[in-house]
């Protein structure tokens, strides 16, 4: 599994107490001609241990990639995530 196009769609909360980030990406799953694409909405609640987890299953992103794309989404639009 493979995650990219990393886009933040929402942030809800008033303050670093209660932030809960809300993401799109794209993922990709498969190989060679079976390789399939689907855009999965992600979520993460500020502080602590707060991971990225796919909205639908609670599942945790695989690895740290929703991790590398949230901080290279804030170096490039200077947006929290």
């Amino acid at each position: 599994m493979e995650l990219s196009n990393f886009k933040l769609t929402r942030t809800k909360g008033k303050s670093e107490i209660d932030w809960e980030f809300f993401a799109d990406v794209d993922v990709t799953t498969g190989s060679l001609w079976w390789k399939k694409t689907v855009r999965r909405e992600i979520r993460r609640v500020y502080g602590g241990a707060g991971s990225w987890h796919f909205v639908d299953t609670g599942e945790f992103t695989p690895g740290f990639q929703a991790e590398a794309l949230a901080r290279a989404w804030s170096a490039q639009t200077g947006e929290q995530t």
